[in-house]
């Protein structure tokens, strides 16, 4: 007995009649007939009787459709997940990020994934840099998003993950209004050598502060940097006049009205974002999909016409 004859079994007993069962099979009636006189000579029992207006259930052949109904509705059940999960429609991704990414990148990434893949449990784990990094070698991770420091800058990530750049944003001057007619539309941040720096700590927000002190020793000078633990209160801090900073311009979606946001007049790197899996693993199919949805960006990002050089 195999399922393909219960199957039929089950048709020809909803239909109560071969002919329109074959029928609904898309087959003749010889080989339908063939399979139930196969199905019965295996059990040793009738299952059908036969008449002209079509056939009836014995008391064996009820007994056999109840279970035969059970056991095909567990295996198209056990079909569809095997295949759901397999297409990574279903399932697990753990995903390890630094606090910095989410509005410009991570948020929108994980709208689409959640949109294509509601199914899928998408488990987070926020960390600093060098903590996005252990997850995904500990395998506590699947991928991990972060912001990268500027070229030349910092330690590279290993040979054992791969990295790939999907998001890149200019970096922006944030300074309190107060400031606003000293420094012009577009800021020489030289002219701010005199104020204090405010950076988001190293531990949390990684490639932001080496982003500040590049962009600064580009300008000419080293500045005095006070450290705090979160960009939100940097923003605040900016915003009630205790200091200035450079921040990638994603930072507008969280400036209040005190604070001001300007391109800056000469260039430096932009703040590139990540997305980091382990290299010698085989992709699940949840991993499969977030890179290529993280993937579809255009690189590099266009710059808006505030951000674009000045010739």
């Amino acid at each position: 007995m195999d399922l393909r004859q219960l199957r039929y079994f089950m048709v020809v007993a909803e239909e109560r009649s071969v002919t329109r069962a074959a029928s609904r099979l898309h087959l003749t009636q010889p080989p339908l007939s063939a399979q139930l006189a196969r199905l019965e000579h295996e059990l040793g029992v009738t299952l059908l009787v036969r008449h002209r207006r079509g056939v009836d259930l014995t008391e064996a052949g009820a007994h056999l459709l109840e279970h035969a109904r059970r056991l095909l509705a567990g295996m198209d059940a056990a079909t569809d997940s095997v295949r759901r999960l397999g297409e990574g429609r279903v399932g697990r991704l753990t995903c390890a990020f630094g606090s910095a990414t989410v509005w410009s990148v991570l948020a929108p990434l994980l709208r689409r994934y959640h949109d294509e893949r509601p199914d899928v449990v998408v488990d987070f784990v926020e960390d600093g840099p060098d903590g996005v990094v252990e997850h995904l070698r500990a395998r506590r991770a699947d991928v991990g998003v972060l912001h990268l420091p500027p070229p030349g800058v910092g330690a590279t990530h290993g040979q054992d993950l791969d990295v790939a750049v999907v998001h890149r944003e200019p970096l922006v001057a944030v300074l309190p209004t107060g400031l606003a007619e000293r420094v012009g539309d577009r800021v020489d941040l030289a002219n701010l050598a005199d104020q204090t720096f405010l950076a988001p700590a190293v531990a949390v927000w990684g490639g932001l502060r080496p982003h500040l002190l590049n962009a600064c020793r580009l300008s000419g000078f080293e500045p005095s940097v006070r450290e705090v633990e979160l960009v939100h209160t940097v923003v605040a801090l900016v915003g009630a006049g205790l200091g200035v900073s450079v921040l990638p311009a994603s930072v507008r979606q969280v400036a209040g009205a005190d604070v001001l946001i300007r391109p800056l007049a000469r260039h430096v790197p932009v703040a590139e974002t990540a997305v980091l899996r382990r290299r010698a693993d085989r992709p699940s199919p949840q991993v499969q999909h977030f890179l290529r949805l993280a993937l579809a960006t255009p690189e590099p990002d266009v710059l808006t016409p505030e951000h674009s050089r000045t010739r």
